[in-house]
């Protein structure tokens, strides 16, 4: 765990309104792997840079991060009674509360970038285009869409890629974009495609993990076979989706030797998300 970013977001909540939202806003935001944000810091220290510059941007994905964990586990999403380990949001604090505190996340993201003091305005509306776009329609708000539209028996291999690219893979890109922002270069086809092979690398591994891990060991219920969710697992065996997961990190590997920047750190992360 980065102490010095958890110092931030805890900088940033204290900051906030005290009311029932920002107390529910600091229960969602606790225990967060914050996996996105590491991608980020290890992209941007590759550049040259101190990861400092990078904890308002990283602040804004994790927020939306949350705001999504939210509002999907609500009763008219996938209706989960667990995240992390405990309650879900909704059975912590009621579901109005919950639905009020997702809001507020999403909301402040933006906010959070265009008075941060880390990045001029040019930088500034870089990140909250890349926010906005691959946090909606071009990305988890569309794959969402995919995902509650699809079960078991409607579900091949290209509906497959098309939900972990959009609903996994959106904001895994904006991890990915918001280093080149930040640096102040123009290769956004690498980034985003980067993005995409962590994302599906990810999504794969949770199908995976919901079938051979307890809930305990996930910190979440299996709902996916209860809802009769469309998953890797719909179409391929364990051991068929750990041989791909396999080949995916070999597909990495190859891709982040066309980087420009040091993949030393985001190298060193990756190890672990293939040893989680």
């Amino acid at each position: 765990m980065n102490s010095n970013f958890e110092k931030h977001i805890e900088k940033y909540l204290t900051s906030l309104r005290k009311c029932q939202i920002t107390d529910a806003m600091a229960y969602a935001l606790e225990g967060g792997k914050r996996f996105r944000p590491r991608i980020i810091f290890a992209i941007v220290k590759g550049m040259g840079h101190d990861e400092s510059v990078a904890y308002d941007a990283a602040l804004a994905l994790e927020l939306i991060q949350t705001y999504s964990l939210i509002h999907d586990d609500l009763p008219a999403m996938d209706n989960d009674d667990m995240r992390r380990g405990r309650p879900s949001l909704h059975k912590a604090f009621r579901e109005d509360i919950a639905i009020l505190t997702g809001d507020q996340l999403l909301t402040d993201a933006f906010r959070v970038i265009s008075e941060s003091e880390s990045y001029d305005a040019e930088t500034k509306v870089n990140i909250i285009s890349a926010l906005s776009r691959y946090a909606g329609m071009d990305g988890m708000i569309y794959g969402q869409l995919l995902d509650v539209t699809s079960d078991n028996d409607n579900i091949d291999k290209d509906k497959l890629f098309e939900i972990q690219d959009n609903k996994t893979g959106g904001l895994f890109k904006i991890s990915c974009l918001i280093p080149m922002y930040i640096h102040k270069e123009e290769r956004s086809q690498y980034y985003t495609g980067l993005g995409s092979l962590i994302g599906q690398i990810f999504q794969n591994q949770d199908d995976l993990f919901d079938l051979i891990k307890s809930e305990k060991e996930t910190g979440k219920n299996r709902s996916d076979v209860k809802n009769n969710k469309g998953t890797a697992l719909s179409i391929y065996s364990p051991e068929q989706l750990q041989q791909i997961i396999d080949e995916e990190f070999e597909e990495l590997d190859s891709y982040l030797k066309d980087a420009d920047f040091d993949p030393v750190y985001i190298t060193d992360l990756l190890k672990a998300l293939k040893e989680r």
